[in-house]
């Protein structure tokens, strides 16, 4: 079956950290396709539901510790845009629980929709913002890759 999300390098921030979450949020966007595309033949409906469900709070979970992570990282490397990136994460984070809620209170799948929304938001996020931060470490860095060891707090 071809992926959902097939990962781009050019979307490699060169942040070690960040970019191993990119690839695992896009592998667990991943495994929610291919639990909404499983037919019921396969798998009970009740237990695809439930798991379906499962990967979702992993997925929001994930996203949740990904950026504070991240935000945790600009704090250290006082980045001046911190603040806005942070309250994007807050709207982004807003968005990702009013997609669970939506799911689990219709006690439905998610639909083609919100996946296709998901994986906006999260390209976006990678190649608009995150990239910015990244500029401004590289830009205050030698490294070719950075590190969460090789950044220091000012």
């Amino acid at each position: 079956m071809k992926k959902f999300f097939k990962w781009r390098n050019e979307w490699s921030l060169g942040i070690e950290v960040m970019d191993l979450q990119h690839r695992q949020l896009a592998e667990i966007l991943n495994k929610i396709v291919e639990l909404y595309l499983t037919n019921g033949e396969q798998t009970d409906l009740t237990q695809r539901s439930n798991q379906l469900h499962e990967q979702l709070n992993i997925f929001y979970d994930q996203v949740k510790k990904h950026f504070y992570d991240e935000e945790d990282l600009m704090h250290k490397t006082n980045y001046s845009g911190h603040t806005d990136h942070a309250h994007e994460h807050l709207m982004l984070l807003a968005e990702l629980k009013h997609y669970l809620r939506e799911v689990e209170e219709k006690q439905d799948d998610i639909n083609t929709d919100t996946l296709s929304s998901l994986k906006t938001w999260f390209i976006s996020h990678i190649i608009e913002s995150d990239k910015e931060f990244a500029d401004f470490l590289h830009a205050n860095t030698q490294d070719d890759v950075i590190s969460i060891d090789s950044v220091s707090s000012n």
